[in-house]
């Protein structure tokens, strides 16, 4: 059994939990796969703010500088962004933290962000149950969300965002088209 050790800060009290290898690895499994969504997702955003109008209204309402993040807090999978004038631009850990974002979803453990990354769960399911804490400005998040919601559908196969999103969107170009976009974006960038 391995130990998980966690500290409350100023009142240096310490609680130690076993976590078994099985859990370990799951955790594990989970954050590779979210870590995968996360680049498909910048790519697929990427690419959909150059092909698809709506994507592209969304984005150039933002302020240019604009930056925000999802992820799952420290030593977890991460994406940060920002709006450029060009385009969005991924940034690293290195040149971004959470508390200097415009705007930061930050889910409360690795499973509530597996279900949103697996398309269990669609973002606004997710905010429903409250598995993530939003910092920033509210409306705006509503435009990055609305964004990703656009993603996942031309990410995702219908039988999945049939169960997460309210409704379908209309795309632009098919799943194959999208994937072969998303690719080429990848190996270019």
């Amino acid at each position: 059994m391995s130990q998980l050790i966690i500290g409350a800060g100023k009142t240096e009290r310490t609680e130690v939990y076993q976590v078994s290898p099985g859990k370990r690895r799951s955790l594990a499994g989970k954050k590779l796969f979210s870590s995968v969504i996360f680049h498909f997702l910048y790519h697929g955003l990427d690419v959909l703010y150059q092909r698809d109008e709506r994507v592209r209204k969304e984005i150039e309402e933002w302020e240019e500088g604009f930056a925000w993040g999802i992820g799952m807090g420290e030593g977890a999978p991460v994406l940060y962004m920002r709006k450029t004038e060009k385009g969005l631009l991924r940034l690293s850990s290195k040149e971004a933290q959470p508390e200097s974002m415009d705007l930061m979803i930050r889910f409360k453990s690795v499973d509530s962000a597996f279900q949103v990354m697996s398309g269990q769960v669609g973002v606004a399911g997710s905010y429903a149950r409250h598995g993530f804490v939003l910092k920033g400005d509210i409306a705006r998040a509503m435009s990055v969300v609305r964004c990703m919601d656009l993603a996942e559908a031309y990410l995702f196969p219908r039988w999945i965002t049939r169960r997460i999103l309210k409704e379908l969107p209309e795309k632009r170009m098919g799943l194959f088209r999208t994937y072969l976009a998303v690719i080429s974006h990848m190996m270019v960038h």
